[in-house]
């Protein structure tokens, strides 16, 4: 049964952000509200980015290779558009090489681009200190629960109940606490 408002609330997107990759012809602009990055390997495998899953991948044992992938939440202040980026290792190495030497990733200011501008060429990154104010960033989500929300990928509040079109359909526990031991409790446990 869903609870209604009339109160608006201050982060209405939930865990759910859009995720950008670096375009082609421009270039992507914007400010890291995340402290650090996260990282896994993962398969580009039916026709999207999947997480590499191991020990019984099916992109693995299909023949698909994987290679890892960074991702952070950013916020460009020219569209207001709060979004998680996604790179790979070669580009994250200058977010990391940032981090080190500022002891965190959040108010780092990046360019992004492709090199020749090609639509697989090789991501360019340079990264400045911002002059933005950092108390006017949004603050950072939770990225595994980001991430497993676009994957589609069960977390203490949110499990799989079966598949549908081929994908995961996922249930959440709307207290969202992640005090159940099983979160399938819950579904026996509704009035």
């Amino acid at each position: 049964m869903p609870t209604w408002t009339d109160k608006i609330p201050a982060d209405p997107r939930g865990h759910g952000l859009p995720l950008l990759r670096c375009p082609a012809q421009t270039n992507l602009e914007a400010i890291v509200t995340s402290v650090n990055l996260i990282g896994t390997e993962t398969h580009f495998w039916g026709g999207h980015t999947v997480p590499h899953s191991p020990p019984d991948c099916e992109a693995c044992e299909r023949g698909s290779s994987y290679r890892w992938h960074a991702y952070q939440s950013c916020y460009n202040p020219n569209t207001q558009l709060h979004f998680i980026f996604e790179c790979t290792a070669y580009a994250a190495a200058k977010f990391a090489e940032f981090r080190d030497a500022h002891k965190t990733l959040r108010g780092c200011q990046f360019v992004a681009y492709r090199w020749k501008r090609a639509r697989n060429g090789r991501v360019i990154i340079k990264c400045t200190p911002t002059s933005f104010n950092l108390a006017a960033l949004p603050p950072a989500p939770n990225l595994e629960n980001v991430m497993a929300v676009i994957w589609r990928l069960p977390t203490p509040n949110v499990w799989v109940a079966g598949v549908q079109r081929g994908h995961p359909r996922v249930h959440a526990d709307p207290n969202g606490n992640g005090s159940s031991t099983d979160p399938r409790e819950y579904s026996t446990e509704r009035p």
